[in-house]
């Protein structure tokens, strides 16, 4: 009994010791971003570095308000980011809800075909994508983003929406289609006021997703009125020098809202994994 209890003791130290070292790993270049972002430039490159402002100062942070970041990348990034989003998890959901409850002749292989969509590269697209933006003249718009950010999110969208429209009785739209609900109506009623949770972190991840994007965003978008944040980072650094006190409050400040919108649902997010995971 006592071997016991020391064993579960043990047990718990090496677990926790594991945990504070990967959170210290994971948590330690984000405190570091932090740090330097109040530092002037000449602390930055000082040798050997710091890891706390020498002078704090907010002389980075002044930058990033004098430049576009706030007037128009970050406001572009928030409106394709957000509209795409919009425009996803409602396609994602009727097609989840299809492959969730009907079962047709290829069903199995469109499903594979979908998640197959997953692996290839966005970088394999970008080249027809910027011909065919500048055949229908869309480049430099916010329609192409969010048509472009709606098509690669889609697959990961549909398939994390449909494990849980698959952990939902059927029982209880059977019920609604006697009380005389067409399967829209049961699906409107029934299945999403369930999967709110899964449709949340639908949403939420193809927002920090689309949120983060840069490739896309480089090669599509070329004008100042309407590139996103991501991609406005290069305005802080020159042929012949990097601001990183700049770059890293630049990055702070893009970081934020998608860190806040997390915070604010985490209960919700947390829900959802938790219960996809044993759904799953």
């Amino acid at each position: 009994m006592i071997s016991s209890t020391a064993q579960k003791r043990i047990d718990a130290i090496l677990n926790h010791a594991l945990l504070i070292i990967f959170s210290i790993v994971m948590i330690f270049p984000i405190a570091y971003a932090l740090m330097t972002s109040f530092k002037t430039r000449g602390d930055v490159i000082t040798s050997p570095p710091t890891f706390f402002p020498p002078t704090w100062t907010l002389e980075g942070y002044q930058k990033v308000w004098e430049s576009d970041m706030l007037t128009h990348y970050l406001p572009n990034t928030a409106k394709n980011s957000v509209l795409s989003s919009l425009v996803t998890v409602p396609l994602a959901a009727l097609a989840a809800y299809s492959f969730s409850r009907y079962k047709f002749r290829g069903s199995v292989a469109l499903q594979v075909a979908i998640l197959g969509l997953m692996m290839i590269p966005g970088l394999t697209n970008l080249i027809a994508l910027y011909q065919m933006g500048s055949q229908l003249k869309l480049l430099s718009t916010t329609t192409i983003m969010v048509v472009v950010y709606t098509a690669g999110g889609l697959p990961f969208t549909i398939w994390i929406i449909k494990g849980f429209f698959d952990a939902i009785p059927r029982e209880l739209e059977e019920a609604a289609f006697i009380d005389g609900c067409s399967p829209l109506q049961a699906l409107w009623y029934i299945v999403v006021p369930l999967a709110r949770p899964g449709l949340f972190a639908g949403f939420l991840m193809m927002l920090v997703d689309t949120w983060n994007e840069f490739l896309a965003a480089v090669i599509l978008l070329s004008t100042n009125d309407s590139r996103t944040a991501m991609a406005g980072l290069y305005d802080f650094q020159s042929s012949f020098q990097v601001a990183y006190h700049v770059q890293t409050a630049a990055c702070i400040i893009i970081a934020a809202p998608v860190v806040i919108s997390f915070i604010l649902g985490r209960k919700v997010f947390f829900q959802a994994m938790l219960e996809g995971a044993l759904k799953g």
